[in-house]
């Protein structure tokens, strides 16, 4: 594993990101049932944090495998998983390099995990070889232009540079992204704009939660000191500037792109 994979590894085993992860649980059930998974499908969950997709799908009677980077958001779904008492396979793996055969899924899946991969292309080029021949890989990211984009893009400025190797996590809450990296592969493309809402008593409050559990936030906290607090205010005038709520409370839409990739 070279540098940079190891960086990223560290950076989402800090924190808390299986509690995080409660926040945005809507996206997995949504995307599974917006693509349909029925019993005895075998079903592949990429950079799958700790089962937000993997779990609805097991659910549904499939044969599911999860595979993440972090060993640690594994024990978390592992977890979460014995609490509802389904099976799932759980791995250590790369996005770019899939330990599967040709052709073995029915779905692959992946919810705002595969996209910190650096190299899109590779990635994209393993979910379509592990998928079957009239299968579906459905992806749900960020958008670029939506508050978690937004608060992304600031927390990264404050941080080292990715090696020249990695694209932008947030070109696939694009459309035209996601065409040209599927171009080859596809048969059809759908695609929909999908918000997930967060709902807190107060801002500050929810910011402090966040930036204690949210593994990149609690990293950059390690590394900048005193300058965090510059960061801080930065996304605080974010969530401000965005927030609808009207009783003094914190309401935050997070825009995504789910894209339904037909092979």
């Amino acid at each position: 594993m070279d540098e940079f994979k190891q960086r990223q590894r560290a950076m989402w085993a800090a924190g808390d990101y299986a509690t995080l992860s409660e926040f945005i649980r809507d996206v997995g059930e949504r995307v599974v049932a917006r693509v349909g998974v029925d019993a005895g499908m075998r079903v592949l969950d990429v950079a799958c944090g700790a089962g937000n997709v993997a779990i609805p799908a097991a659910r549904a009677g499939a044969e599911v495998t999860g595979l993440d980077l972090v060993p640690e958001l594994l024990d978390a779904g592992r977890r979460k998983a014995a609490a509802e008492g389904v099976e799932i396979a759980w791995i250590e793996g790369d996005a770019e390099d899939l330990p599967f055969e040709d052709g073995v899924f029915d779905r692959v899946f992946s919810t705002f995990g595969h996209m910190f991969a650096p190299r899109h292309q590779r990635t994209a080029d393993e979910m379509a070889r592990v998928s079957r021949k009239g299968g579906v890989v459905a992806l749900c990211c960020w958008t670029p232009e939506g508050a978690s984009g937004e608060v992304m893009r600031t927390a990264g400025s404050y941080m080292p540079p990715p090696p020249d190797y990695a694209s932008p996590p947030m070109l696939w809450g694009t459309e035209d992204h996601v065409r040209a990296m599927f171009a080859l592969a596809a048969s059809a493309f759908e695609f929909e704009n999908h918000s997930t809402i967060i709902e807190a008593e107060s801002i500050e409050g929810f910011l402090d939660f966040f930036a204690e559990n949210f593994g990149p936030l609690v990293t950059a906290k390690q590394m900048l000191g005193v300058r965090f607090e510059e960061l801080r205010a930065e996304i605080l005038a974010i969530w401000e500037r965005r927030n609808t709520a009207s009783n003094g409370g914190f309401v935050l839409a997070q825009e995504y792109l789910l894209s339904v990739i037909r092979l």
